[in-house]
Parts: structure tokens; sequence; C-alpha cells
């Protein structure tokens, strides 16, 4: 694909630096200079990582902004999914303001570019979420190179509600992110992914737990096996978002254990989000059922060089999404239950 030249001379597209924190409107200012003063110190930290890849891993995120005029009209971020930085994730843009000469489409056009082509991020693949109605930046995105990989339902806990206390409570129970048991609940992800997703998120059980926070954990009985769990997103699109893992054939104690245990994550009082892929039609009942409400649906597409060596693969893959789109994707099979309650 070959680069688009910019129109105008004076729309920048470049890393964020501390003289940029004095470009934003008065209006603008209390709402994004603290977050902009966070992005830039992890943006340092990046730089420092890029230059020493070989010796310690990059972690922190960096972060491009575009200005015009010497006005700050939108920034957007760039993060490491492994710790290898083998794969980033790329935030949609936020806007802090309007373009006189631009249209939004063009910003995250050139944004892109900027990240794809121009930095000095070294990695094989890109992954970027967007909302499944937002035709126009879907058309950018798709003309960037990138190609639908899954789609997938964001939930919110403002209205769920914690069941009674069942008597079998008791044989299963929520242990916090170790290494053993993260170990565990990658090899569940593993195993609900297609050999072309692992090979583009190529993500290992350290990297999960490297991005544990408190509300990541796992449903264990007491035969030490995983049930469930929940775990760091790959291409997180809120603070707090975290994707429910299950194992591939379907576990009837989910329908209970789910209630009971992901549920009472409302003690914490915070609000967070869940993360399910749109054909887990049983999980997503279950969330349904259990007051959750989805806030969002998003397209998760990638971007990668292994892919361009897979591509038959990807032209079924993109064809099974688009055909769910329009509502005329086959459910897929699911496994019976592997578990008899003695």
């Amino acid at each position: 694909m070959q680069r688009v030249k910019a129109s105008n001379t004076d729309l920048l597209i470049e890393p964020l630096k501390l003289n940029h924190l004095s470009m934003l409107k008065k209006e603008n200012s209390s709402k994004f200079l603290g977050v902009l003063q966070i992005l830039l110190y992890k943006k340092w930290i990046s730089s420092i990582e890029s230059n020493l890849i070989n010796i310690i891993p990059t972690k922190n995120s960096t972060c491009f902004v575009a200005r015009e005029n010497n006005n700050i009209i939108a920034y957007i971020l760039a993060s490491p999914v492994n710790v290898r930085g083998t794969c980033w994730s790329i935030s949609e843009p936020c806007f802090i303001g309007e373009s006189i000469s631009h249209s939004r489409y063009n910003l995250l056009q050139r944004l892109l570019q900027k990240i794809i082509y121009d930095s000095n991020i070294k990695t094989q693949s890109f992954l970027i979420c967007i909302n499944t109605y937002d035709s126009q930046n879907l058309s950018i995105i798709r003309q960037s190179g990138f190609q639908p990989l899954r789609i997938k339902k964001y939930w919110t806990n403002e209205n769920i509600f914690y069941p009674k206390r069942n008597v079998t409570e008791d044989k299963y129970y929520w242990e916090k992110l170790n290494k053993e048991n993260t170990q565990q609940i990658w090899r569940l992800e593993q195993s609900r992914q297609s050999i072309n997703l692992r090979s583009i998120f190529d993500r290992q059980w350290y990297d999960i737990f490297e991005k544990r926070t408190f509300l990541t954990g796992v449903i264990k009985c007491k035969e030490n096996r995983i049930i469930a769990g929940l775990i760091p997103s790959v291409c997180p699109q809120f603070n707090l978002s975290l994707e429910l893992i299950r194992g591939l054939a379907w576990d009837e104690r989910l329908n209970l254990l789910i209630p009971q245990k992901i549920n009472s994550m409302q003690l914490n009082k915070r609000k967070f989000y869940l993360e399910t892929t749109s054909e887990d039609n049983k999980l997503n009942q279950i969330l349904n059922n259990s007051g959750w409400v989805v806030q969002e649906e998003k397209i998760l597409l990638g971007r990668s060089i292994w892919k361009r060596q897979n591509s038959y693969k990807l032209k079924s893959l993109e064809s099974k999404i688009i055909t769910n789109l329009v509502g005329n994707l086959q459910q897929q099979p699911e496994l019976p239950s592997t578990y008899k309650d003695s």
C-alpha cells in the first residue's frame, strides 16, 4: 500500500512532546492535560525501551498527536500486546477539537499511517477495534491493510444482581491470578482460538500475568480445575476491560457460577466491562439473564506480516464475520458438557 501524502502542510502528526501540553485550548486543558501528562511520561519510558529492545521488553504505550495551527486536534495510542512486542494494539483516536481543513476520516487515515509506516514501532502485527456501525472509519481501517478477526461484545455491570447463595457454591471458589492458574487459563484461551489468531496475538501466559489487575482471576473447583476466568483484554477499549474466558466444551456449571462468582464483583463498587465473542450465544445469554447490559459491539481487526502469507485463510474468515454482521452467520456447534454432577 502506498502512503498518502498530506494535502496540506498545516496538519502535523508527531509523537507527543512536552510543548504539546501548552497547545491545549483553555476549554480542553482541564479535561485532557492530566491524561496527556501521563501519556507523555509513558512515551518517554517507551522511547528508552525501544532503544534497549534487546535488553528489556517494551511495556509502555506510545502516543501520537495531530496538531493544526498550534492546536491539538486529536491523539491516538499504540500499546504492546505482549512482552516481546510482536503485536501492538492501536486505540481509536480521541478528538480534542475540530480541524479547519481535515475531516475526522482523513485524520484517522493520517494517524494510522504514522503509526504503521513512520514510527519506531518494530512489530509483526497491529490490532484495532472499531464499532460495528462505524462504516466510515471501518473503511479507512480496511484500506490501511487491516482484516476482520472477530466481533466482540462489551458488557457493563451497572444493573447486575447477586443471586442467593447456593449449597453447591462451597465446591467452587474465586482465586486471583498467580503464575500457576495463569498458565491454566491461558491454555483455555488458546483452545478457543484459531491458529491464525494465536499467531497474530502471540500472547503467552506471562503476558496475561504481567497485566493482571485486582479484578482478574479464575473460578476453580475443589479438584483444582479451572472452569472460567477473567483475564486482561488483548485489545482493551476501556480502563477496566476484562475478557471472560471459558473452555471449548460447554460446562453447565457456568449457568450458576457466573452469576454467583462474576457478579459478586459489584462489591468493588467500580464500573468495569466484560468482553465476550458475539458467537458465544450461551455465555452471552447467561450475562444477559444476570443483568449485564451490552454497552457496545465492536469488530477486532488485525494487520500482520504473518497474515499476508496466509491470505487464503483470512478471506474465508472475513466472509464469515461479514455474514455475521448481516445476521446470517450459522451458529457454531457446541461441544457437549464434559461435567456430570455426582
